[in-house]
């Protein structure tokens, strides 16, 4: 019997993309998302303490007094200087516990930035380990790191020993990211997965709102770490048992039985038919991947892949800015608890408004549509009225308008996974997708210095983001659009899409002309 030749997008789309297989993914994503949001954002929240005034050293020696009158005396006081400081109302928690005030208030910042410096230095390699071997193994590696790191984290007794576990949260989280973005990516087609994504983005986000009201209520520090124990435990248990290696990176590897085996495992979790007598090719009509295709270094020697990663870097650079910088400056808008929790509900409406508008005019308009719209309300948050206008209580027109330019910036986060995803061939998909978040957490780095940087002046922040969202809006210009486009599969696959990108420029330059 003939086999019928099929791409995996094909076999893929046969089988089903968005049945009972394609929701367990998105429930393991947004778990994923959540908690991850949730540790990124804990520190943060733990270290909120917004009643604390500064004493003077005269005073040092009353609060260290064993005198209750004395001390409760001091507690009272209203003296202010840089040196000491105390919190009315004394509310005992981690910002307290370890005197993260005042001349130690660097150690705040320092905890966020470690953070996001594990990320930076793990996400690439951690990224090459999951193009190497394999979404699966690399996930469930990634995922036990997590579980471990959190136990380790609850039985630390220093600061120091927190923030060198923090740097190794943020590392795990990098290759957590990666792996599972593509790894659903690699199991369905482009509008669920910019759903899934979108979903996750707000996942994120909601687990930053999370952690501020764990932390506001909560008694001791250690308990805030039972949530995302109890969440990594359950989403290890999920993919360990539903998920099969990717049908993509099998077949990239020239293993097509083992990618059609994957397959059918999907399509029995789907209650769809078996798929039979076929034979994988690659989206150009190559029944194998090229050599040329599964050499890594493909990603800096091929000049329009290079180009594209630069582009996209610097994008994913504006939005870490955005989304992170506005983040911390949350304590500058008021009660930094109530601000937290009111930015992370500001993100999902405005995820799901770019899931629609994307899939009608494609990646590249939405994204710069919701940059320009960022920058926007960026510019107006600046003006004087904006900080008089009280619309409820304390908050202000101001507010909200920072909170709708962070969630934008947000939203864009998302897209841009699956913009970067969609250019890049199978097996450096994963390397593209880390070094385009190795640049976003350069702007990571940079967000909790945010903190001190508000002592020289709160504005500056403002104008940084806005310069830097108007070059983003310029660089993504010139990258092809990839909606309604196959996942590309082999090199020979991504120089169809960036001819074919090229092609319709030149038209629009020089419609006169004829061009091949």
């Amino acid at each position: 019997m003939v086999s019928m030749e099929k791409t995996v997008l094909h076999c893929i789309e046969e089988i089903g993309s968005t049945g009972r297989f394609q929701l367990c993914m998105a429930i393991m994503c947004f778990i994923s998302s959540l908690f991850s949001g949730y540790l990124t954002f804990n520190f943060q929240s733990l270290t909120v303490s917004p009643e604390v005034v500064c004493l003077s050293p005269a005073c040092k020696a009353m609060l260290n007094s064993e005198d209750p009158e004395t001390t409760k005396q001091v507690m009272c006081s209203t003296v202010r200087d840089k040196d000491w400081a105390f919190e009315k109302g004394h509310k005992e928690n981690f910002y307290t516990e370890f005197n993260l005030y005042c001349d130690r208030k660097w150690l705040v910042s320092m905890g966020d930035t470690l953070y996001f410096v594990g990320f930076f230095f793990a996400v690439a390699p951690l990224s090459s380990i999951t193009d190497k071997i394999g979404r699966k193994r690399s996930s469930e590696l990634f995922v036990i790191s997590y579980i471990l790191l959190i136990l380790l984290l609850s039985i630390s007794t220093s600061l120091y020993q927190i923030i060198i576990c923090r740097i190794l949260l943020g590392a795990a989280h990098g290759g957590v990211s990666v792996a599972f973005s593509v790894a659903f990516y690699e199991f369905t087609t482009a509008k669920p997965a910019m759903l899934n994504m979108m979903i996750g983005s707000a996942g994120f986000s909601l687990g930053g709102g999370l952690s501020g009201l764990v932390a506001m209520w909560s008694t001791d520090w250690i308990l805030t770490l039972i949530p995302p124990l109890i969440g990594f435990s359950l989403l290890l248990i999920l993919f360990y048992f539903i998920v099969p290696e990717t049908p993509y990176w099998l077949f990239a590897k020239g293993n097509e039985s083992a990618a059609i085996c994957s397959l059918n495992k999907v399509a029995k979790f789907n209650g769809s038919p078996a798929l039979e007598n076929i034979e994988l090719v690659s989206v150009s009509g190559e029944a194998t991947t090229s050599k040329k295709s599964q050499k890594s270094n493909i990603l800096w020697n091929i000049p329009f892949l290079r180009n594209s990663i630069a582009r996209l870097s610097f994008a994913w650079f504006t939005v870490a800015i955005c989304y992170y910088g506005l983040e911390f400056n949350a304590g500058s808008l008021g009660n930094e608890y109530v601000i937290m929790m009111l930015m992370g509900c500001f993100d999902t409406p405005f995820k799901l408004v770019m899931y629609v508008y994307a899939g009608k005019v494609g990646r590249q308009w939405a994204c710069q549509t919701y940059l320009g719209l960022a920058m926007s309300c960026l510019i107006l948050s600046g003006l004087p009225a904006a900080n008089l206008l009280t619309l409820y209580g304390s908050l202000t027109l101001k507010t909200i308008l920072v909170a709708c330019g962070r969630a934008l910036g947000g939203s864009v986060f998302a897209l841009l996974y699956i913009y970067t995803t969609e250019i890049l061939p199978t097996l450096v998909r994963s390397l593209g997708l880390s070094c385009c978040s190795t640049a976003a957490r350069v702007g990571s780095l940079l967000s909790p210095c945010v903190i001190l940087v508000n002592e020289i002046s709160p504005y500056i922040i403002y104008v940084f983001t806005v310069i830097c969202l108007m070059v983003a809006m310029k660089l993504l210009r010139g990258i092809p659009e990839t909606l309604g486009k196959p996942l590309p599969s082999s090199l020979e696959d991504c120089e169809k899409l960036f001819c074919s990108g090229e092609a319709k420029r030149k038209k629009m330059e020089d419609p006169y002309r004829l061009h091949p």
